[in-house]
């Protein structure tokens, strides 16, 4: 499991798309940052701070969905045309390792796209303006908190995304589901959700929604343990899933 493991990050790391996601997410924060400094200067107002530019950075993290999208289809699905899947799995190791090692490498990098743009801005805002504090709550406890959080949603979402790559083997249909999916997968809810309650109920404890209350300053106790909870059992289901298809099946 180990050499399956160190295997998936060695092709990871020589990645071309995943070094171009990481390059562009990084040009992006750094513009980012740079611009709200230079446009709340221009309007004479006091600059924004990094722990203000983490928490508006978290809303939503679209950054991490679409280019997750992008590393899912040539990092998963693209081996799967290409022959590779079809060699590791006549290596002689299991489809149960193959599959985990992939995911948890795949989580891995999801979770480094994931981080990249909310600790650029903190990062370029902090020097420029220094951290800052927020009212009502110790602003190191939601740093900490909000950055587990980030890691687990990342993660949770590395699995749904492995799912659709191992169904559709293939980069071109496996970047554009993941991103339909993803991207509309809230409206699907909110729409359905006017007609039928019970959806909306459901949509509540979804990684889906749960995801833009990241970056809320308070949180009650039972918010925050459904928080953490959610993305570790999405991300186990959805192994079991990715686990189960990949037995199944017939690699070409």
């Amino acid at each position: 499991m180990n050499n399956l493991i160190q295997s998936e990050w060695y092709k990871l790391c020589r990645d071309r798309s995943f070094r171009a996601i990481i390059l562009i997410i990084s040009a992006s924060g750094l513009f980012w940052s740079i611009f709200q400094y230079i446009d709340h200067r221009m309007d004479g107002e006091s600059p924004v701070t990094g722990i203000e530019m983490w928490k508006s950075a978290l809303l939503g993290n679209y950054m991490m969905i679409i280019g997750m999208c992008v590393l899912a289809g040539f990092f998963i699905s693209s081996e799967y045309t290409t022959g590779v899947m079809k060699s590791i799995a006549s290596s002689g190791n299991s489809r149960r390792r193959i599959i985990a090692a992939k995911q948890l490498v795949f989580a891995l990098g999801s979770v480094i796209l994931g981080l990249l743009f909310p600790v650029i801005n903190c990062v370029v805002a902090t020097l420029l303006s220094g951290f800052g504090e927020l009212p009502g709550e110790s602003t190191s406890l939601y740093f900490i908190r909000t950055l587990g959080l980030l890691v687990l949603y990342a993660a949770a979402f590395a699995s749904i995304a492995t799912l659709i790559a191992t169904l559709m083997a293939e980069s071109g249909k496996t970047i554009a589901f993941t991103m339909v999916f993803f991207l509309f997968i809230d409206m699907f809810f909110a729409v359905v959700g006017q007609y039928i309650s019970f959806v909306e109920t459901i949509y509540s404890y979804t990684v889906f929604k749960l995801l833009y209350d990241i970056g809320n300053v308070s949180l009650d106790g039972s918010l925050l343990v459904r928080m953490v909870v959610i993305p570790v059992i999405t991300f186990v289901c959805f192994g079991l899933l990715s686990a189960w298809v990949y037995r199944r099946k017939e690699i070409k």
